[in-house]
C-alpha cells in the first residue's frame, strides 16, 4: 500500500490540474466575497458560505484525476501488477479526497488569516469551535465523494464530468425550492451553507451522522462497482 500512495501522492503533486483548480478556486472565491461579506459574521464564514457554489470544481478534478486513469487504464495496470481492487480504491480514495479538502479548504484558511489579521475579527462559531470545525471536514469529505462514485462507476472523464454537474445544479435548485429547510440538513453542502450563516437550530450530531452515512453508502456503492467491473 506504501508504494501505491507514493504513486498516487506523486501524481497529484506533479499534476497541472491539481495546481490549476486550486489557484482558481482561491481566485474565484475571493472574488465571492464580495457578495457572501454582508451575509455572514466575518471573513472565514463567508468563505465557508462560497464552498457549495465551488463545488463543480471537485467534479471537474474528480474527472481529470480519477476518470483519466481509467482512460489511460493506470488503475487497471495496478491491479495487473498484483494489487487488490479494494486496496486501490481505498488509495485512491484518500489522495483525491486529501486534495479535494486542500482545494476548498485553502481559501478558508487565507481568508479567516486576513480577516484577522486586517480587519480584526475573531474566529467564532456558535458552539465549540473544534466541534464545528471538524463537521466542516466530514461534510467537505462527503460532499466530494459524489463525484469519485461516478468516476467509478463510469470509469471515463466525459459522464464523470456531465452527470455529477447535472446533480450540482439539481441540489442547488432543491436547496432554493420548498423544500429547502429538510434539503440544507440532509445534503452536506447544504450543511455547510447552514454552518456558515451560524443557524441556531444546527444539530451538530445530527450532521455528523449524515454525512458519515454519504462517505460510507457512497463508497461501499463504489467499491461494489469497482469491484465487478471488467479489467478491459
Amino acid at each position: 500500500m506504501s508504494n501505491l500512495l507514493k504513486a498516487e501522492f506523486y501524481k497529484l503533486f506533479h499534476s497541472r490540474y491539481f495546481w490549476g483548480i486550486g489557484l482558481f478556486n482561491f481566485l474565484l472565491s475571493s472574488i465571492l466575497l464580495l457578495d457572501s461579506y454582508g451575509e455572514t459574521a466575518n471573513l472565514l464564514l463567508a468563505s465557508l458560505y462560497n464552498i457549495p457554489l465551488l463545488y463543480f470544481l471537485t467534479i471537474v478534478f474528480a474527472a481529470l484525476f480519477v476518470g483519466n486513469d481509467f482512460e489511460q487504464r493506470t488503475l487497471y495496470s495496478y491491479i495487473s501488477a498484483g494489487q487488490e481492487r479494494g486496496r486501490v480504491l481505498f488509495v485512491k480514495t484518500l489522495v483525491y479526497e486529501i486534495a479535494c479538502f486542500v482545494i476548498l479548504a485553502f481559501p478558508l484558511l487565507i481568508h479567516g488569516l486576513a480577516g484577522l489579521l486586517f480587519l480584526g475579527e475573531a474566529v467564532v462559531f456558535t458552539g465549540p469551535v473544534c466541534i464545528r470545525t471538524i463537521l466542516i471536514v466530514v461534510c467537505v469529505l462527503a460532499m466530494c465523494m459524489l463525484p469519485l462514485l461516478f468516476s467509478f462507476i463510469f470509469r471515463d472523464i466525459g459522464r464523470t464530468l456531465v452527470v455529477p454537474m447535472v446533480i450540482f445544479f439539481l441540489m442547488i435548485f432543491l436547496m432554493n425550492g420548498e423544500h429547502a429547510r429538510l434539503v440544507t440538513s440532509i445534503l452536506p453542502m447544504g450543511q455547510l451553507r447552514l454552518l456558515s450563516l451560524q443557524q441556531p437550530s444546527l444539530s451538530t450530531v445530527r450532521f455528523m451522522v449524515t454525512d458519515c452515512l454519504w462517505i460510507f453508502i457512497l463508497y461501499f456503492i463504489a467499491y461494489f462497482g469497482f469491484c465487478r467491473s471488467d479489467l478491459k
